[in-house]
């Protein structure tokens, strides 16, 4: 009859079973943890991303947006209206680079910065153009030397008139600011001044008095209205209406009871 031997320490099949089961179970709960976690923090991003605009609120949808600028030339609303269409992509995905793009398609908008804030969406921050000179009713000069339309909503101040052919826009930006340098004191600093083929250079100070420049040497002929202004017009620049400059070695000064009786 075989004679069974006892291993020493061996347990039974069963046990070993039971052992491995019961060190597996932690494991097992804390990786179905972790992925219903991931599954959740997927699932909410997926929501954030695939939401379309159309089924946000209007307001809702401009909430995601925070936008800081001077708004003088343009308005808030302006900017978010710009920025409307872009929300649909969501936080992560959303086009920044087209965002500042769109927003310089706007003339008046001259630098734009767009960056992700968590968790409202995004920052904006626009600079706008600035007016040098009013030209005609409708638009203003800027900075950049373009004409852009005057936006209704804008108060320019007291900014000095410019007229002309906008073809010529350059070269009568360049005589304005030949003469603003010249014409520095009070009430002596140019109010407007435009350009036409017939009559040449028109100047109008803040002080009210015009003057007929013609179309050379306006710098010199200034310049004499000028010393004639500090000497024996000093004590009767009020009363004067116009002064013609187009003379060689003289002016002729129109009263303002002269044009009255006209």
């Amino acid at each position: 009859m075989p004679i069974k031997k006892k291993v020493r320490g061996a347990r039974p099949i069963s046990d070993r079973g039971e052992r491995a089961s019961r060190n597996w179970r932690p494991l097992l709960i804390i990786a179905l943890a972790m992925g219903t976690l991931a599954g959740l923090s997927y699932g909410g991003l997926w929501l954030w991303q695939r939401t379309p605009v159309q089924q946000l609120s209007r307001v809702d949808a401009l909430e995601q947006v925070r936008v800081k600028g001077p708004f003088n030339a343009v308005t808030q609303r302006q900017v978010e209206e710009t920025l409307l269409p872009y929300l649909r992509e969501g936080f992560f995905s959303a086009d920044i680079r087209g965002m500042r793009e769109a927003l310089l398609q706007n003339p008046w908008i001259s630098g734009a910065s767009v960056s992700r804030r968590w968790p409202r969406g995004v920052e904006v921050e626009v600079q706008e153009a600035q007016p040098l000179a009013a030209w005609g009713e409708d638009k203003l000069l800027v900075a950049s030397g373009e004409l852009l339309p005057r936006p209704a909503q804008m108060n320019s101040g007291r900014l000095p008139e410019l007229a002309g052919d906008e073809e010529l826009v350059e070269r009568i930006v360049a005589q304005y600011q030949a003469l603003a340098g010249l014409l520095t004191t009070r009430d002596m600093e140019v109010k407007r001044l435009s350009f036409d083929d017939l009559a040449g250079w028109q100047l109008e100070l803040v002080s009210g008095v015009q003057l007929h420049l013609g179309h050379d040497e306006l710098l010199e002929r200034v310049n004499r209205f000028l010393q004639l202004s500090r000497g024996v017009l000093a004590p009767h620049l009020e009363k004067v209406s116009r002064v013609d400059t187009r003379y060689g070695n003289a002016v002729a000064v129109q009263w303002k009871e002269d044009k009255q009786q006209n």
